[in-house]
């Protein structure tokens, strides 16, 4: 009778000090695999029927490039296979399950960002409702930023249709769009109040901002900035928000 209870406690033990801790902890790690596993958010949208044919290209990015979507909700998808279409002002996602090109609801975008070839940096696009300067309805784009401070300013990649040409397919007469980039640049107050920048030159930003008109040109000429180019916008645009946060 001892010797049998002494042989129940060693295996009482044993259980207790070995074999019920590894079933525990083995049991814990099922556990935190379960909640480590990745998780993916959803985009959604409706299936992309692409556009005819034309002289030029509807999208920013023709091929399909790597980029990354951030959701209203907070979520972001990575390294989705993404191109913008600036002609509609859409974004288009090419499913890796379906591998069918998806226009993503916009309403559920706050920004997405795409790596485009030759480039450093991923451009990013915000998904922004701006109060336009004598223009009677507010105006929704992806706007591609281009400076970010007390003002900013973005870009709204537009591709316009600017004429169209007849030609034979198959014995059928089609008319082909002649697409053509236009974008449009606007210096976003911190108000939210957005100003056209009408052309590249010093004297459209004066008037943007009439009551600092002095100051920035005596700024934008101690520093040589003339307005020739996209690049010298850029620039401007940095000085003169040191100009007005002052």
């Amino acid at each position: 009778m001892k010797k049998s209870l002494i042989i129940i406690f060693f295996f009482h033990f044993v259980f207790l000090t070995i074999i019920c801790p590894y079933y525990i902890s083995a049991k814990d790690d099922h556990h935190k695999e379960k909640h480590v596993s990745v998780y993916e958010p959803r985009l959604s949208g409706e299936v992309y029927t692409f556009l005819m044919r034309a002289n030029g290209s509807y999208y920013l990015n023709e091929n399909w490039v790597k980029g990354d979507v951030l959701l209203i909700s907070g979520e972001k998808a990575h390294d989705k296979r993404l191109k913008y279409n600036t002609y509609l002002d859409e974004l288009i996602w090419l499913s890796s399950k379906t591998y069918q090109p998806v226009k993503v609801d916009k309403n559920l975008v706050r920004e997405f960002s795409v790596n485009l070839p030759g480039e450093q940096e991923p451009a990013i696009f915000h998904n922004i409702t701006i109060d336009v300067a004598f223009r009677s309805e507010p105006l929704n784009i992806f706007a591609h930023s281009l400076y970010d401070g007390n003002i900013s300013l973005v870009a709204h990649r537009r591709v316009i249709k600017t004429g169209e040409r007849l030609t034979s397919e198959g014995g059928t007469l089609i008319s082909v769009p002649r697409l053509e980039p236009d974008p449009v640049f606007y210096i976003v107050k911190p108000d939210n109040e957005a100003h056209e920048v009408s052309r590249f030159s010093r004297r459209a930003l004066y008037r943007i901002f009439p009551e600092q008109r002095d100051e920035i040109r005596t700024a934008l000429r101690r520093e040589r900035i003339w307005i020739r180019s996209e690049n010298d916008l850029i620039r401007a645009v940095a000085i003169i928000d040191e100009v007005v946060s002052q």
